[in-house]
């Protein structure tokens, strides 16, 4: 009897524990049961309690899975409801799952920090209000203060965000919206540690992005961006095709604000400090803008500067190098409507900042290239075209290839555009360039400070047509000019080779305009300046150029002038070779009725001073055989003009100079009045002009009124 009692004792308690487990485990089936419910009623409830009932979330399933440590919701729904919160945006919220893995419930239990492996969220589709505007009242707690159940933080190793849609809208001029984009982020440290450590980036360690299709209306604007990428590990930032529209067109019409037309087909920006944008600070290695498109309108309101406008966010900003390859710009809207192609343009240390000292537009150093470009000069009737800009801002250099400056309409309309005769030019520049150049003061002084100007083999053709009237105001075109200029110019030295110059002029008495051209003329130009440092009676603006008139004649002339004299005093001194006077004709005979019939030049000689007033001066003329013919309007010698130019020859001028061999030369008198409304070339001309009719025998008085006729 005693072994039976003793063997069904164990078998009872046996029975009892199985019983007590079932029971246990049903207790914790039906507690499971009743948790993710329970839970999923408390998630919304708290929802609404938190925005004070400004939102409602619904959630179809929740599932948590303890032994793994994982939460799944399943149809997250978030809307705003009718009652109004200032402090918080119009939401609506509609995401496919939330999945929180591998969650760190002893930790949590205990209140310690709270591991993570991942928080998921797939399929999100936002849209979003206008935001409130942030709070001046710097109080509010950070976000790992306020995490529930008092907990000191939260360590996430993998946080992603995918196939979010989105869509905002704070007012009809600012919209945007995302087709999809994905957002992770590695290491996410919420915690007290975690916001200060100034290696990361919103609490992550490292943070990656990429967004297809996005649109944003922005005020006059809209923006497409197909695709972009970021990732703070590899420091990089792309944008593929950004397209920026206005919603004006763009025009010579100014409005308030800029208007542009963009197309970026590549920005990619490396080396950035991306932990360091949260603290105001940008730092980054190079930003390259690859086959920039830009059209635009300047604003008739000029903006802010950009460090201003730029401080408001990043009151840092450092760059250390800035690339624009192939890029296309042309600005309207600007009275010189510069356009350009194939730029490229390097900047090196760049720094928005106020202080500006040894910088230029914000930069220590640009190399600039470029292809075609054009400008509009003295709109509307000269446009200015060139092959290529060249510029080192390092290297004190610019260099201008193949420029053609011409003008938009003929001799005659160009005349009637400006009421009176004006001058029509046209010159071609195969190469200038410009050494010990300071950029930085011509750009922002427009200051011509330079060591050394070179131009080789330049061409210029003027035009100009004597049936209109007199420009009425005085010429600029004179020595003094440069003296009186509202920025300073200070050329050491300017060298022209091989400048060619053809002048045309259609006089009132001829359709057939007179013709005059030099060629080969080489020379140089020292001490241009308007400086009061360098320029003076005794230090005055020199130079020197020789060539040839009329591809006959040696010509060599000196200049000396001091730019700051008020009564425009200079000195011009030259010689002219063995020639024929008939090389003369082609512009004497249709402006003047005078075609010299024979003689040659063995050699002239001459001295003038000029100013505000007049020419005077010396010449020694020596020729032979000197016969000329006065010709009527139809370029023809009449009855009458035969007359005229038999006593002209056979009375006034002197056939020879020297008369005989071994006879003294006459000396001729230079004395021309000056018309301000002339250019001080028309000055030189008249004094040339007066000289040798006056040691061609013409009296004085005579000479003088005859060089001053036009």
């Amino acid at each position: 009897m005693r072994e039976v009692s003793d063997s069904s004792g164990p078998k009872r308690w046996l029975r009892m524990g199985l019983w007590l487990l079932a029971v246990v485990v049903l207790i914790l089936g039906v507690a499971l049961a009743l948790l993710d419910p329970w839970l999923r009623r408390t998630l919304e409830k708290q929802a609404t309690k938190v925005s004070q009932g400004h939102y409602r979330l619904v959630i179809d399933d929740l599932r948590t899975h303890l032994w793994s440590g994982t939460v799944v919701l399943g149809g997250v729904h978030l809307r705003s409801t009718n009652a109004k919160q200032a402090e918080l945006p119009e939401l609506s919220f509609d995401l496919t799952q939330f999945r929180v893995a591998g969650i760190g419930l002893v930790a949590a239990l205990r209140r310690q920090e709270v591991p993570l492996d991942s928080v998921v969220l797939e399929g999100l589709q936002l849209q979003l209000g206008q935001l409130p505007p942030t709070p001046k009242d710097s109080s509010a707690k950070p976000l790992y203060q306020r995490l529930p159940l008092g907990l000191p933080g939260l360590r996430v190793g993998y946080v992603a965000l995918r196939h979010l849609k989105a869509r905002y809208s704070s007012s009809p001029e600012t919209q945007a919206q995302v087709e999809q984009a994905t957002l992770t982020a590695h290491d996410f440290y919420l915690s007290a540690a975690g916001a200060t450590d100034t290696t990361r980036l919103g609490y992550a360690a490292a943070v990656s992005a990429e967004v297809r299709t996005l649109l944003a209306r922005v005020p006059g604007h809209v923006v497409r961006l197909p695709h972009g990428a970021f990732s703070s590990a590899s420091q990089r930032l792309t944008l593929n095709s950004v397209r920026l529209v206005p919603l004006q067109p763009i025009s010579n019409q100014r409005t308030r604000s800029a208007r542009a037309d963009i197309l970026l087909p590549r920005l990619e920006l490396t080396g950035l400090r991306a932990a360091g944008l949260q603290r105001g600070r940008f730092q980054a290695d190079d930003l390259h803008l690859t086959g920039l498109q830009l059209l635009a309108t300047m604003p008739a309101v000029p903006p802010p500067p950009l460090h201003e406008v730029v401080a408001t966010y990043l009151p840092s900003f450092q760059l250390k190098q800035l690339r624009l390859t192939r890029a296309k710009m042309q600005v309207m809207g600007l009275e010189l409507a510069p356009a350009v192609q194939g730029v490229y343009l390097t900047g090196t240390n760049i720094r928005l900042q106020p202080d500006t000292r040894g910088q230029l537009y914000y930069a220590r150093a640009w190399t600039l290239r470029t292809g075609p470009a054009r400008l509009r000069l003295d709109g509307p009737y000269y446009r200015l075209a060139l092959e290529s800009i060249q510029a080192d801002t390092r290297r004190q250099l610019l260099q201008l290839e193949n420029v053609a400056i011409a003008p938009t309409m003929s001799v005659a309309a160009l005349a009637r555009g400006k009421g009176h005769q004006s001058a029509h030019v046209r010159v071609r520049l195969p190469r200038l360039r410009m050494s010990g150049l300071d950029i930085e003061g011509l750009l922002e002084k427009s200051n011509l400070v330079a060591q050394r100007l070179e131009v080789n083999h330049p061409r210029v053709l003027t035009e100009s047509d004597g049936r209109f009237a007199i420009n009425p105001k005085v010429s600029v075109a004179t020595p003094d000019a440069i003296g009186q200029l509202p920025f300073r110019v200070d050329v050491r030295q300017v060298r022209f080779v091989d400048l060619g110059i053809r002048m045309s002029y259609r006089s009132p008495r001829s359709a057939q305009p007179g013709v005059m051209a030099m060629q080969q003329l080489t020379g140089m130009l020292a001490n241009v300046s308007n400086d009061p440092r360098h320029m003076s009676a005794a230090h005055p603006l020199t130079g020197q150029v020789t060539g040839r008139i009329q591809k006959l004649c040696a010509a060599e002339l000196r200049l000396q002038a001091n730019v700051l004299d008020p009564g425009g005093v200079h000195t011009i001194s030259g010689r002219f070779g063995a020639a024929p006077l008939a090389m003369l004709n082609p512009m004497t005979t249709t402006t003047r009725g005078l075609r010299l019939r024979s003689g040659d030049i063995d050699y002239i000689r001459f001295q003038m001073q000029l100013d505000r007033k007049q020419a005077q001066g010396t010449m020694q003329a020596a020729y032979h055989d000197l016969k000329l013919v006065l010709l009527n309007r139809q370029d023809r010698p009449g009855l009458l003009h035969r007359l005229e130019t038999s006593v002209v020859n056979g009375v006034f001028l002197r056939d020879n100079n020297p008369r005989k061999p071994g006879e003294e030369l006459k000396a001729g008198s230079i004395k021309s009045s000056r018309e301000l409304r002339y250019s001080v070339f028309s000055l030189w001309r008249q004094g040339i002009v007066s000289g040798m009719l006056n040691s061609a025998g013409v009296p004085g008085p005579l000479a003088k009124k005859i060089s001053e006729a036009e």
